[in-house]
């Protein structure tokens, strides 16, 4: 679409705005469940019925919609808003909740829903250890700066990882 002459009304562009901007979230929550259904997770929320094939399609078609976005504001001389949320903030966010999650399952809590024998207390215990000390460790890679030597500060987290069982 060529660069024209704005010929909207502020309203109508603002519109249009909050208009694309809601086409680009659907886009991303396309995207998100394409990663989620190729995901390793341990409850998956999707079949993969997807082929690699018809990811990349999907994916240009995406990149698509997303350029003819793109154009469609300029042509009205309007852009997006850039990002005013951290990413490693976010994470970090999401983090304090996974460790108030783990904390929840010591023994002390778990009484809530049935007495909890000396083995089972043992075993949570030993389960809320392994799982805050790899929460934590994610949790300080996060923290810290990056800097230009990136490759070994992942090759620390990845020493120091969770056990492979």
């Amino acid at each position: 679409m060529p660069q024209s002459q704005i010929t909207l009304n502020a309203s109508q562009r603002q519109r249009l705005l909050i208009t694309c901007k809601h086409i680009d979230k659907l886009l991303s929550d396309i995207e998100a469940t394409l990663d989620a259904a190729a995901s390793k997770s341990v409850f998956p929320g999707y079949v993969e019925d997807i082929s690699p094939i018809e990811r990349k399609t999907i994916g240009d078609c995406i990149a698509r919609v997303r350029r003819q976005l793109l154009q469609v504001l300029a042509s009205q001389s309007l852009a997006p808003e850039p990002p005013h949320i951290s990413a490693a903030h976010s994470i970090s966010v999401n983090l304090t909740f996974i460790d108030i999650a783990i904390a929840e399952l010591a023994p002390r809590y778990m009484r809530g829903y049935g007495p909890v024998s000396e083995k089972g207390a043992a075993d949570l215990n030993g389960i809320v250890a392994e799982l805050e000390s790899s929460v934590k460790q994610l949790a300080q890679y996060i923290s810290k700066p990056a800097t230009g030597d990136n490759q070994q500060k992942d090759e620390n987290l990845g020493r120091t990882g969770p056990r492979q069982h």
